[in-house]
């Protein structure tokens, strides 16, 4: 699901979940492997530090308020208080808010207990594992709302397919820029493309 949210978004635009997408990987492999109630809780391990990477990686691309202390770096639900605190804010984005922070709360409920359970089987790992890949995408998808749900157009030829794009060269640690399908403009820092006029 990871890989198929990054394709939405731009082929290029792994770069800041490919730890994300290696532990899910690696969670996928673990499943289809296991048999043992300790294979599947081997599961519940990944996916826990897969729930970490996610936010560690999207604690590097939004800048904290003045005034908000930052979690623990382990303290998973602290950080999804934050985060979607800082990405959906207001009295708008409440009913987004709390159901983010509680499909992200109740995945790491189950990935923990999965981790524990003597009797961890295929279909509790499998549950897991598809709440984790719900958490993964919907973050991802608000984090980059302001990019994909824009009603930009291009300022050369007026279309609205306008796209972000992500480039891992752009400094300090990579950064989106926008493409017209249309036309080819583009508002990369490093590119010369940028004229509005033809």
């Amino acid at each position: 699901m990871l890989h198929n949210q990054r394709s939405k978004m731009a082929d290029d635009d792994a770069a800041p979940f490919d730890e994300v997408a290696r532990r899910q990987d690696q969670a996928q492999a673990l499943l289809d492997a296991a048999i043992e109630a300790e294979q599947f809780q081997a599961v519940g391990m990944q996916l826990r530090e897969c729930l970490l990477a996610l936010v560690a990686a999207m604690q590097r691309r939004i800048d904290l308020p003045g005034g908000v202390t930052a979690p623990k770096a382990a303290d998973f639900n602290g950080w999804c208080d934050v985060l979607m605190n800082v990405l959906t804010p207001g009295e708008p984005n409440q009913e987004l808010r709390h159901y983010l922070k509680g499909i992200a709360k109740h995945a790491w409920q189950i990935v923990s207990w999965l981790t524990h359970a003597r009797a961890a089987n295929r279909t509790a790992a499998t549950i897991a594992y598809e709440a984790c890949e719900s958490v993964i995408a919907a973050f991802i998808r608000i984090l980059v709302r302001d990019k994909t749900d824009n009603t930009d157009v291009c300022p050369r030829c007026g279309s609205r397919n306008v796209r972000p794009h992500f480039d891992i060269s752009i400094e300090p640690d990579g950064a989106y820029f926008s493409l017209c399908g249309v036309c080819g403009w583009d508002n990369h820092p490093g590119e010369s493309n940028q004229a509005a006029d033809s």
